[in-house]
C-alpha cells in the first residue's frame, strides 16, 4: 500500500504539467488523471509494475513511477518522458541535483544508435549519473575521461562491470555498433581489438576508413547509460 500511495501522489501531481503537446493532451483532463489513477490502482500489484518500480536505483520510487506513468500513457519511451520531465522542470525531485537534459549530455540523438553488435540490446537504458569528455581515437584503440565515474552503480574503482558499448557510422549515415567490452573506472582507455577481428557479430563492412564514432558505458543490466562521446576514426 505504501507503493500505491506513492504512485497515485505521483498521479495527483500532473496538474503542473504544460508543453509538449503531446503530453499535454495526455495530462490534460482531470478525467484523464483519474482514468490513470484505476490503472494505477489496477496494476500496482502486478509484476509489471514491481519490476517497474523496483529498477528505479538512480531515482526516489516517486519521480521513477512519474515518469513510468507519462511514458506508458503517453505512448514513448521512458528516456523521453524523463528527458521531457526534466526540460519543464515537472519531475518531482529525488536527492541530489536535477537529472541533466540528454539533448545537452550526448554527442548525439542516443534513440538514433542502432544496437547491432555485442549481443547485448542498450536502446531503453536511461541517462544516469557517469559522465565522460574527451574521447580521443587511434587505429586499435580509444581513450576518454571520466568526470563521473560508476559509483552510483554500486561499482569500485577496479570493478569492471559496466558496458563499453562503441558505434560507428556507415557510408549510408547510420550509426551501428553495440557492446564491445566490459570497462571499470580504473581505466581511461580501451583496445578495439574485438570490433576489428568480429566480436559477437561486429563488422566494420560499409564503414569509411575515416568515420565518426561514439562511445558510451551501459551498466550490466542494460538499464542505465553514461553520456555519449565521440571523435573521429581513422583505421
Amino acid at each position: 500500500m505504501k507503493k500505491l500511495s506513492l504512485l497515485l501522489s505521483a498521479v495527483l501531481a500532473v496538474s503542473v504539467l504544460s508543453g509538449c503537446s503531446t503530453l499535454r493532451k495526455i495530462w490534460k483532463s482531470d478525467a484523464t488523471q483519474s482514468a490513470i489513477a484505476a490503472d494505477v490502482q489496477r496494476l500496482a500489484g502486478t509484476d509489471k509494475l514491481a519490476q517497474k518500480f523496483d529498477a528505479a536505483e538512480e531515482r526516489s520510487q516517486l519521480a521513477y513511477a512519474f515518469t513510468w506513468l507519462t511514458a506508458e500513457k503517453a505512448g514513448i519511451t521512458e528516456t523521453q518522458a524523463r528527458d521531457w520531465l526534466a526540460n519543464r522542470g515537472a519531475a518531482p525531485a529525488g536527492e541530489g541535483e536535477a537529472p541533466e537534459d540528454a539533448a545537452a549530455a550526448d554527442a548525439i540523438d542516443f534513440a538514433s544508435l542502432e544496437w547491432k553488435f555485442g549481443g547485448e540490446n542498450g536502446s531503453k537504458a536511461a541517462l544516469s549519473t557517469p559522465r565522460l569528455s574527451n574521447l580521443k581515437a587511434s587505429a586499435t584503440s580509444i581513450s576518454y575521461k571520466w568526470e563521473k565515474g560508476l559509483d552510483d552503480w554500486g561499482l569500485a574503482k577496479e570493478d569492471a562491470g559496466a558496458l563499453a558499448c562503441l558505434f560507428v557510422t556507415r557510408l549510408d549515415g547510420s550509426v551501428v555498433g553495440g557492446k564491445f567490452d566490459w570497462v571499470s573506472t580504473s581505466r581511461s582507455s580501451r583496445g578495439l581489438e574485438n570490433v576489428l577481428d568480429g566480436y559477437e557479430g561486429w563488422t566494420l563492412a560499409d564503414v569509411p576508413a575515416t568515420t565518426k564514432i561514439y562511445f558510451v558505458v551501459l551498466s550490466k543490466d542494460c538499464r542505465k547509460r553514461s553520456n555519449v562521446v565521440s571523435c573521429d576514426w581513422t583505421r
